[in-house]
């Protein structure tokens, strides 16, 4: 049982040189973490309460929840640790996770697959590639083993709990190795999503039940191997599906209303590894007289349902990319999740930011 998150201070404040470091951007906001410009942690965002219940299923438009909550509009609405917060719960929404790397993420899991799996039961008379999807053999496996893990909790006897992790995490790995190969084919965008969804839920799931067993090491790998390759496929899908071999057509009237100028930045950036969106920008605005007419008044169903799966994407990256940290972070600590989670839920209700418990590093706390 672990007493303190070590390393880091329970606090409702951040120091101003913290906050000063996100409004500028030196400082990023990973999900549950926020890193410094060398990379290292420098606060863990955890969730508490009922966060762990905001879910964004499957297909529901994004559009709405990001208005007004991209990460530059909220940099600049002031220095106040509660925007800082927000945003990390604006990242987690729009990106359908959670924020904490806990025991509590099997309920998660198993909540998430069942708001899924009703979703895609919902359009696939309409959607072939979902009924296609709904057909896999795995999907069923994946949800039998999420049910015995949810479970997991009420059992005391020490060998029957570790015999079911133990099977549950072969089951999981087995599925997301045959999700692996599905997401990295070249897919539009509707048939991608389902793939991508559970392709990132068994490579959690996973990794829960390694570092359940004290597999801490493996846990960490794994997930990192997962989130490279995940990565891999979704920018090429954001190249090649979104923005495409035009993306000067974003330039058009009817994109306004979609799309914001920022976004198409994070794209750009996203899908080629580095900096560049604005330059990207500038670019095509050099081209003057020399873009495309679009004649047509309105965006497809199929191009807008790409536009948000894009936007989910960017977000979720962020989000996951805080996983990684924090899994690599309870290496170094050598806690399971269980212990994770029975310190997170002794810690004193007064000591919450909201729904987030926030720890800063020592040496910023104390300055």
């Amino acid at each position: 049982m672990i007493s303190e998150l070590a390393g880091y201070t329970l606090t409702r404040t951040l120091p101003d040189n913290v906050l000063a470091g996100v409004l500028s951007g030196s400082y990023k906001i990973f999900g549950g973490v926020v890193r410094n410009d060398s990379g290292q942690i420098v606060a863990h965002l955890v969730n508490a309460g009922s966060s762990i219940g905001s879910l964004s299923t499957l297909l529901s438009p994004v559009s709405a929840a990001f208005s007004g909550l991209n990460s530059y509009q909220l940099y600049r609405i002031g220095a106040d640790v509660k925007q800082l917060v927000g945003l990390a719960h604006a990242s987690m929404v729009i990106s359908g996770l959670t924020l904490a790397v806990s025991s509590a993420g099997f309920l998660f899991l198993n909540q998430k697959i069942n708001k899924l799996d009703r979703k895609l039961t919902e359009i696939a008379a309409e959607l072939k590639e979902i009924k296609k999807f709904l057909e896999l053999q795995e999907r069923a496996r994946l949800i039998s083993a999420l049910k015995v893990i949810r479970e997991l909790g009420q059992l005391q006897d020490p060998s029957t709990r570790s015999q079911l992790l133990i099977n549950s995490r072969q089951t999981l790995g087995e599925i997301n190795e045959k999700y692996k190969s599905l997401m990295l084919e070249d897919q539009n965008a509707r048939a991608f999503a389902p793939v991508e969804e559970y392709f990132t839920i068994t490579a959690i799931g996973h990794a829960l039940c390694s570092a359940e067993l004290g597999m801490l090491d493996q846990a960490s790998d794994d997930l990192f191997e997962s989130q490279q390759i995940w990565r891999k496929a979704t920018a090429d899908l954001i190249s090649h599906r979104v923005i495409g071999k035009n993306p000067e057509r974003f330039f058009a009237k009817k994109y306004v209303e979609h799309i914001k100028a920022e976004e198409i930045v994070a794209w750009v950036d996203f899908s080629e590894e580095k900096e560049i969106g604005f330059d990207r920008l500038d670019d095509i605005r050099r081209m003057g007289s020399r873009l495309r007419m679009d004649l047509s008044r309105s965006v497809s169903n199929d191009e807008a349902f790409a536009i948000d799966l894009a936007r989910k994407l960017v977000q979720r990256d962020r989000v996951l990319l805080g996983y990684v940290d924090q899994y690599k972070y309870i290496r170094k600590l050598g806690a399971r999740p269980s212990e994770l989670q029975r310190f997170f839920d002794s810690l004193p209700e007064e000591g919450r930011l909201g729904d987030c418990h926030v720890f800063v590093q020592n040496e910023l706390a104390a300055a």
